[in-house]
């Protein structure tokens, strides 16, 4: 009894002392970060970007994909990383690699327009061979409709389009017999000299008719022909030719390197980055496997220069082709899903900030896969950005000292330094550090390990927005060093608490968690008093409750993550932190105090928050995932997403399906996901499209159902 009374009054002190604004992160040892930080180097990364740059990358199985690929492999080997190895995969997504392609105008005058040994993105991905000594060019418009082609012969002829490659091959090639494409983008007028990344269909949806090709122009490019075409009294013809090659069997790959831990060989953590995009890809995503490649060098430097402990759980380093690789990973050995505690993403983590206003967005895992690692990984980011950013005080104490020390234990800041605990690349700007962690999105790799079906806690680093993605521009030009290095420092110090964490952490663990989830309800408290003023009726009073709940009921998941970090710490630590977050009947009851006068006034008395029909109907019926991640991944394309929910919210009513959750619960837990983070990121989320969706996942052999 004694020892849990202190127990809890150590956690009450740690979640009221947490410094919320540090410039160094309590989870991590400052000798460790700082011997992190002077071995990591953005140079060296931006160095391997250099590389990557050289090579045309759509897909896995294709010669570029490959080149890159064995790159990774031996500088993982010469790094000294252990279990290097390459996992050949089947494929889904056609193997193909571009040779060369070469579009000249012949008449009424000469002019090489598209040439790919300058510009690879100038033929469209799945362009197919082909051999044209003259055909006449005709402008089709969009090149999508009917109307687009009234009075207009094109068979035998190549067209220039606008409109999507797909349809436009559809309607040109497929319908009325023309040769193939020549393509440009009228919907970026602010990026005129772009050439965007592009594909055509490998074939039609019948699989009776193979693409052609395409040649991709820049805008300004296309718009100057275009208005050559319109003026000309005489056809203008071209030449063109195509050399590339389909690679049979579709194929792709990952590449794997590991650092062993000490002990624990059965929670590893995994850091990813993809290694197939277009040329030039700086950015999305060379950046990401560059980073991923110099963590991988300076911990095994580090290592054995005895600067940096063995760590006591395996860090895994994967390049792999985006998505695709990593889902038939564990569908090729779904026993492996068991064997990771933790992924941590880098996708776009290079981008110069002052070029397109970017931001290096860091998400948190979803809500049903609330973990520690959220909290590790956003107290590292922060005190990241608290020390590489300038402020007007800092600055002022940082003058005022005169010991010759900072608070950091760097140096006396002189006029020039402007951050308090500056992380720096040699050859990289010094432009502040504008990170910010935010709730979940998707659309890179650790997608995969947050699925359903795979169940493991993942978090990105992706900037955005970005102007140059998928296009010529995202180039060497607007990479920076430094900024690669504060993310690779990030991901380094994040993984390297995690792999090193043992029962003796488990308070300071425990106290971010509890600290950073007081905060985190309190948002959600503001939140669902500001959501039930927006509208007084039991139906959005109903959510604002269910909105609590919920967020305390995530935070008490989030600290019993703990139990496997730490698996031999006293179960009084675990249960002393819950204790210090309120529970979620405790929530609800505070906000409903606060609620009850407006409503009872808005309502003429006391609003009863009655279950809609499709929520009282699913609270009997409790769904279960079929264990088939192969399975899974080849039915889902049969799911019926409601148009009103959000794809993300839609993968999430996947993620909380566990066997004991009812399909009320689960529309309880993701509408609360969706409302925390407002109507305007999510949407919002109704029992009846969760209902619905359910439904679907039944029909396509996803999840079965019983009444409870």
């Amino acid at each position: 009894m004694r020892q849990s009374l202190t127990v809890g009054v150590v956690f009450a002190l740690l979640a009221m002392a947490r410094p919320a604004s540090a410039q160094r992160s309590a989870l991590i040892p400052a000798a460790v970060q700082d011997a992190l930080v002077n071995e990591i180097s953005g140079d060296i990364s931006f160095e391997h970007i250099r590389w990557f740059t050289h090579y045309h990358r759509p897909m896995g199985g294709g010669e570029g994909f490959e080149a890159v690929a064995k790159y990774v492999e031996q500088k993982a080997r010469a790094y000294g990383l252990e279990d290097v190895r390459v996992v050949r995969q089947k494929s889904r997504t056609p193997s193909w690699s571009p040779r060369l392609g070469e579009l000249t105008l012949t008449e009424p005058y000469v002019r090489r327009l598209a040439f790919t040994p300058e510009v690879a993105l100038s033929l469209a991905d799945y362009s197919r061979p082909t051999q044209i000594a003259s055909a006449e060019l005709v402008d089709v418009g969009a090149g999508t409709s009917d109307a687009d082609y009234a009075g207009k012969d094109v068979a035998g002829k190549v067209v220039l389009a606008t409109g999507s490659l797909a349809a436009a091959m559809n309607e040109a090639v497929w319908k009325r017999g023309a040769l193939g494409l020549i393509y440009f983008t009228t919907l970026r007028r602010d990026q005129q000299d772009q050439v965007p990344w592009t594909r055509i269909p490998v074939q039609n949806s019948e699989k009776t008719k193979n693409g052609t090709f395409a040649f991709v122009l820049s805008q300004r490019e296309g718009l100057r022909l275009r208005g050559e075409l319109v003026a000309a009294k005489t056809p203008y013809t071209v030449r063109a030719r195509v050399e590339s090659e389909f690679h049979e069997p579709y194929s792709q790959a990952l590449v794997e390197a590991v650092i062993k831990g000490t002990t624990i060989h059965d929670q590893d953590i995994v850091l990813t980055g993809h290694l197939q995009e277009e040329r030039f890809s700086a950015n999305d995503d060379a950046s990401g496997c560059a980073n991923v490649l110099e963590i991988a060098r300076a911990m095994k430097r580090m290592i054995d220069d005895g600067r940096l402990p063995r760590p006591r759980r395996d860090i895994r380093f994967w390049w792999v082709d985006e998505i695709s690789a990593p889902e038939q990973y564990f569908a090729d050995q779904p026993a492996e899903r068991a064997q990771f505690l933790a992924n941590i993403n880098q996708d776009m983590v290079g981008a110069k900030q002052s070029v397109g206003s970017r931001v290096q967005f860091v998400t948190r895992p979803p809500a049903s896969r609330a973990s520690v690692l959220g909290d590790v990984v956003e107290s590292i980011v922060e005190s990241l950005v608290q020390g590489n950013t300038a402020y007007l005080s800092a600055g002022q104490a940082r003058q005022s000292l005169q010991a010759g020390v900072t608070p950091s234990g760097g140096s006396v800041a002189t006029d020039e330094q402007q951050y308090s605990n500056a992380v720096l690349a040699r050859l990289g700007t010094r432009e502040r550090y504008d990170a910010r962690v935010v709730a979940f999105h998707n659309n890179t790799d650790h997608q995969v390990f947050n699925m359903a079906t795979i169940g493991i806690p993942g978090v990105t680093f992706t900037n955005w927005p970005d102007d140059y993605i998928h296009s010529t521009d995202d180039d060497l030009w607007q990479m920076d060093a430094t900024q690669l290095k504060r993310n690779a420092v990030a991901v380094a110090s994040a993984a390297w608490v995690l792999a090193n964490a043992g029962d003796g952490d488990a308070y300071a663990l425990a106290g971010e968690i509890v600290g950073r989830g007081l905060a985190r309800i309190g948002r959600d408290t503001t939140a669902a008093l500001a959501l039930a003023r927006s509208s007084p009726t039991p139906d959005v009073r109903r959510r604002a409750l269910t909105l609590v709940r919920e967020s305390a009921a995530r935070e008490q998941r989030t600290v019993a993550s703990l139990g496997r970090l730490t698996p031999g710490a006293d179960a009084a630590v675990i249960a002393a932190a819950i204790k210090q977050l309120p529970t979620p009947e405790a929530a609800e009851a505070r906000v409903r105090a606060l609620l009850e006068p407006a409503f009872a006034e808005a309502t003429a008395g006391r609003p009863v928050e009655n279950a809609s029909t499709a929520e009282a109907a699913g609270a009997t019926r409790v769904p279960t995932l079929v264990d088939n991640v192969q399975g899974f991944l080849d039915n889902r394309e049969k799911l019926q997403r409601p148009r009103a929910l959000h794809p993300l919210m839609a993968y999430e009513v996947l993620n909380f399906v566990d066997g004991r959750r009812s399909y009320a619960d689960i529309y309880r837990a993701v509408s609360a996901e969706a409302d925390a983070a407002g109507a305007w990121y999510y949407g919002v989320v109704t029992a009846e499209d969760v209902t619905a969706y359910l439904d679907s996942a039944v029909k396509a052999g996803i999840v079965t159902v019983v009444d409870r």
